[in-house]
């Protein structure tokens, strides 16, 4: 089976709602995105690296829930 290749990014919106928000930052930078994950998922970095392919969902969750 052929892996895609994918690209992790992280995305910053502003708006009075979510309709309404405009982009206000965006990075692939690698070591931010890394470190906004673990500090979201309160994971090591590796830990956030397998829990992010793995399980999206609880990258879900862990952003619902904040």
């Amino acid at each position: 089976m052929r892996r895609l290749k994918v690209t992790d990014f992280v995305a910053l919106y502003r708006g009075p709602t979510v309709a309404e928000a405009e982009l206000v930052a965006v990075t692939a930078e690698s070591s931010l995105v890394q470190k906004f994950f673990s500090e979201l998922l309160g994971e090591t970095k590796h830990q956030t690296k397998d829990t992010c392919r793995e399980k999206p969902a609880r990258v879900l969750k862990a952003v619902r829930d904040d």
